[in-house]
């Protein structure tokens, strides 16, 4: 067994030392690979596609596969490994506390090397983040006595997100010490090779964000999830690339959502504008999954408003793993890239050329509208074809 560590190690190092050359051949810059991706784009927020008997994700193959429909995704090993998630890359922090360490494990190490070379050659247009934990973590992810647990007034462990497979509790973040140590462990992710940078969950801590820029330095890819709140866009403008925009504006009229329709489209403006380059802004909507209409709504919310990625996946109160989704034949087409920015129709919808195409979106409180063509067109919802359409609002269409 230490034979065959040692052995994996050297490996690992090997990839390492071969990224910048021939591994890597095909690796173009994080930059061009934003510029170069058709639309829509979609995205994966940890957890994978939920279609088992049309992506398979019982073999390394099925999860590449299904990996690569995405154009950009994130993965967080500690979490996901306890809901025995199949992760797409896969890598592992070594020893016993995954808080404590600065590397991964040779063998998960050498594997993710090769599984993001795969994946790139099904995919060129991908980027790869990692979720470093900063604000809660599993009870294992540090020794029971370490100082970077926030204590409560007995000493006990404060407690965190309660949706978890073994309890959580609250990091000490405020702590100088365990600060640097999650910057150190952003700068292992993005010099291992297999990650373009990092992602930090829970609206992030300005102090925990400049760290992080600090260490990663002007290249690698930081967001952080601010849902659609522009507060924080201007508070982090300087050191972060884009929002994870984890919503759920079906349930604001209930008074239990994140986001409206409204401030998303607004703050997905303001990200694209304002956030650091490339902009990586990562819109998702939750919803049931035959709710076609958000799912549209978001996709062309997203087309017409920025350059973003999308993503319309489970609501987080379903007792299933969260963001699974489903793959829609709605983001199959092939539109190209812009042609136009937004503009405003008379009728209050918005709409933006493509290459290939037009999007048109119907924004909440707008009523049904009717969109007219001089030529005939093709529904992609429906494939009817013809020059007169009908779109309710809170919908879209292409």
């Amino acid at each position: 067994s230490h034979n065959r560590e040692f052995n994996m190690r050297i490996l690992a190092i090997s990839l390492i030392l071969l990224g910048s050359s021939s591994l890597y051949s095909s690796d173009i810059s994080i930059s061009e690979r934003v510029g170069s991706r058709d639309f829509p784009s979609v995205f994966q927020a940890w957890n994978p596609l939920d279609m088992a008997e049309q992506y398979p994700l019982d073999t390394l193959e099925g999860r590449l596969a299904a990996g690569a429909k995405h154009d950009l995704g994130w993965e967080e090993p500690i979490s996901q490994i306890s809901f025995n998630t199949p992760l797409v890359l896969g890598v592992v922090w070594d020893g016993p506390h995954g808080g404590e360490s600065l590397a991964f494990t040779a063998e998960t190490l050498a594997h993710a090397l090769d599984y993001r070379r795969k994946l790139l050659e099904k995919n060129p247009s991908m980027v790869f983040l990692m979720e470093i934990r900063w604000r809660d973590a599993p009870g294992s992810h540090l020794p029971e006595d370490s100082d970077w647990w926030l204590r409560n007034e007995d000493g006990s462990r404060a407690e965190g997100w309660t949706g978890g497979p073994e309890p959580y509790y609250m990091l000490n973040y405020e702590n100088p010490g365990f600060q640097d140590q999650v910057a150190k462990q952003a700068r292992v992710a993005v010099d291992s090779g297999v990650y373009d940078g990092v992602m930090l969950d829970w609206s992030g801590h300005i102090d925990v964000v400049r760290k992080v820029r600090e260490a990663l330095g002007e290249e690698p890819i930081i967001i952080v999830n601010i849902h659609a709140d522009i507060e924080d866009g201007e508070k982090y403008k300087d050191y972060i690339n884009g929002s994870f925009m984890e919503c759920d504006p079906d349930q604001v009229r209930k008074k239990q959502g994140l986001c409206t329709w409204k401030n998303m489209a607004a703050a997905v403006e303001f990200f694209e504008t304002e956030l650091r380059s490339p902009q990586i802004n990562a819109l998702e909507v939750w919803g049931l999954r035959d709710n076609l209409a958000s799912m549209r709504a978001a996709t062309t919310l997203a087309l017409t408003h920025s350059d973003a990625y999308v993503l319309f996946a489970d609501p987080n109160n379903l007792p299933t793993p969260d963001h699974l989704h489903d793959w829609y034949d709605f983001w199959d087409v092939d539109l190209g890239k812009p042609s136009s920015e937004k503009e405003q129709m008379k009728s209050g919808a918005f709409r933006r050329r493509f290459d290939n195409g037009v999007v048109v979106y119907n924004p909440e409180g707008n009523g049904p509208v009717k969109v007219n063509f001089k030529k005939d067109r093709i529904r992609v919802s429906d494939g009817r074809k013809g020059r007169k359409f009908d779109l309710n609002e809170v919908d879209g269409d292409i």
